[in-house]
């Protein structure tokens, strides 16, 4: 069974954001989390370990990732991402 993600435009409070965006021939990604105000970031990683990263945070805290990927460089290897 394919992992579901939901695509959000900005990042959710509540859950584990991850922004993706194409840096010249290559896939970044970025992991937003917030401590109740504030957002913290990993800043930009290869693509494999931002993923890695929000779907640990994501597990260890039973919340939800949530992508935002305003350059449509999703892959459905990844899973499907569902549009909020």
């Amino acid at each position: 069974m394919a992992n579901s993600f939901r695509r959000v435009q900005a990042p959710v409070a509540s859950a584990v954001t991850l922004c993706l965006k194409r840096s010249g021939a290559e896939v970044v990604g970025e992991v937003k989390l917030a401590d109740g105000v504030q957002f913290s970031s990993t800043g930009e990683l290869p693509v494999a370990q931002a993923f890695g990263i929000a779907v640990h945070v994501a597990n260890e805290g039973a919340r939800e990732i949530v992508v935002i990927d305003p350059q449509s460089v999703w892959k459905d290897s990844w899973g499907t991402l569902a549009e909020a």
